[in-house]
């Protein structure tokens, strides 16, 4: 997915690909070295730049309106009214399963580890090394 964004300067990014913002400090001046994931060398960011951008990606809590992340919150929940309702179901029907299906459904996951770990290589098994 793409996420552009322009900063103050102009510069347009692709933000879905962000993986760190790095300052610089030299006598001069202050700024920032943006790394993008696929990208072969740095993205130099004046300091407003790099403020905008924290701003964006929300890594500075103090540039965070309080009101704004409660209301993310609910926005969110409100979103996920249907996957809740599901899972609760889904809980429900698992509480009420019977003692010959969970015994089932466990011989179901042992079977599924030994096809796993019998697919991989030794020091690599998921399942065998640790149990």
């Amino acid at each position: 997915m793409n996420i552009a964004v322009e900063l103050p300067s102009g510069k347009i990014l692709n933000i879905a690909r962000f993986i760190a913002l790095i300052p610089i400090n030299t006598a001069n001046n202050i700024s920032y070295d943006l790394i993008l994931e696929g990208y072969s060398s740095p993205v130099n960011l004046e300091v407003n730049d790099a403020e905008t951008l924290k701003k964006i990606l929300f890594l500075d809590k103090d540039l965070i309106p309080v009101n704004q992340s409660e209301w993310e919150k609910h926005k969110q929940l409100q979103q996920n009214q249907r996957a809740i309702a599901l899972l609760q179901q889904r809980i429900k029907r698992h509480e009420n399963i019977s003692e010959t299906e969970s015994l089932q459904r466990e011989d179901l996951f042992n079977d599924f580890k030994q096809v796993i770990d019998a697919e991989r290589l030794p020091g690599q098994k998921l399942y065998s090394e640790y149990s």
